[in-house]
């Protein structure tokens, strides 16, 4: 209930400044979401499970910068581990 009192308030607000929303990308009472390569559920963010299986199925670095370029990105996931 408390859920849907947030969201007139801000429909009404988005309303009052005319603002608008396209309706086919409006996602409303949702239990989980991808959002910027991420999946967000309750108490629970993950990365996407597409990122992950690139980065594992990433070919041995031939260069210097390509190995960088692969740990950054192992160190970026390292906190969802």
């Amino acid at each position: 209930k408390e859920h849907l009192i947030h969201l007139n308030d801000i429909l009404n607000r988005l309303n009052y400044a005319n603002f608008r929303l396209n309706v086919t990308k409006c996602q409303i009472a949702r239990t989980s979401i991808d959002y910027l390569g991420h999946h967000i559920e309750h108490r629970s963010i993950r990365p996407n499970a597409d990122n992950i299986r690139a980065l594992l199925e990433t070919q041995q670095p031939t260069s210097a910068k390509e190995a960088f370029r692969f740990v950054k990105a192992a160190e970026y996931y390292r906190k969802f581990i």
